[in-house]
């Protein structure tokens, strides 16, 4: 199996799980605020980091030096990430903050440029565009909705998240050079943790309406959404590259839609449909394009060497 195939089957589990997580979320805040959400989705899936970590015999040492990045990672990709991400839930659905999500591909476009050195060329721009373009389709754009009180801190707190992930994406690659990715993952996980508490001690839960179904949500993100997506979304950033690993998240609203429309019961209209197939054409451009360099040669045989590591 080639590296690029690798990468395009690792990639497609965190799409799939997280944009099953929209729902999840939006679920939950009925009854949780957006940190207690998170932050008991984070120590849950730690745990479970930990624990497998130590049964397949892992190292957990890693370099003082190194502690930084993990720190600065967990706090930008994990908790502000998820502070932006779930607080924009409570302002508007799952959709339409899908959306705000899919900006990342073009944000990573340019800091990458900016800071990787990364050419953009114009096969580059176009399937950024076109999937953007796809994802309107999908969830709609209500301008009104934008400019008004509520949505519009939704709207804000979704670019908000977008903006966190990237930069998080960009951390994390020196990373790769030197740790497997569950011990990257955990780590990162491990040093968000703190970040969580002072938001939830100010926010008001509800635990009385916590029940049965309320807990498959929170398993479903703990488990299935943190551990195994971050897990495989690190695997693909090293494969793919952080770019091309991003364009995928535009699959997310394609999911999100779905699991909508059996979960709450939302139609999927024929321009969402169309959209759909706009999206999924961007992304088969973007991988069937002939390879070329991404990244500084170190950087990238540096990368290769780890994937014969594991």
């Amino acid at each position: 199996m080639t590296r690029k195939t690798k990468g395009l089957i690792s990639i497609m589990v965190p799409v799939v799980l997280w944009g099953i997580s929209f729902v999840n979320t939006e679920y939950l805040l009925r009854s949780l605020g957006p940190m207690t959400i998170g932050g008991i989705r984070f120590t849950v899936a730690t745990l479970l980091l930990y624990f497998l970590m130590r049964q397949s015999g892992a190292s957990l040492k890693v370099d003082p030096k190194d502690k930084k990045l993990f720190l600065v990672a967990g706090l930008v990709g994990i908790s502000l990430y998820f502070y932006f991400e779930n607080t924009g839930i409570k302002y508007i659905s799952a959709a339409p903050a899908s959306l705000i999500i899919s900006a990342i591909p073009v944000l990573s476009l340019i800091f990458e440029a900016l800071f990787c050195k990364r050419r953009i060329d114009r096969i580059d721009f176009f399937t950024v565009v076109l999937s953007i373009v796809g994802v309107a389709f999908i969830v709609g754009l209500d301008v009104e909705a934008l400019l008004s009180s509520g949505k519009g801190i939704g709207y804000f707190m979704m670019v908000g998240a977008a903006l966190s992930w990237v930069v998080f994406s960009l951390i994390s690659k020196p990373l790769f050079d030197k740790y497997s990715y569950i011990t990257i993952v955990f780590y990162q996980f491990f040093y968000s943790l703190p970040f969580f508490i002072p938001f939830i001690i100010f926010e008001k839960n509800t635990w009385s309406l916590v029940g049965g179904e309320a807990l498959w949500h929170l398993g479903f993100l703990s488990i299935f959404a943190s551990a195994v997506g971050f897990y495989y979304y690190a695997k693909a950033m090293d494969l793919l590259g952080v770019t091309e690993s991003a364009v995928f998240i535009n699959f997310c609203p394609i999911i999100t839609i779905m699991t909508s429309y059996f979960y709450f019961g939302a139609m999927v209209t024929k321009v969402q449909f169309i959209g759909g197939c706009i999206v999924m054409a961007s992304v088969t451009v973007t991988t069937l394009r002939a390879e070329k360099e991404r990244l500084p040669e170190d950087t990238e045989i540096a990368y290769r060497v780890l994937n014969d590591k594991t």
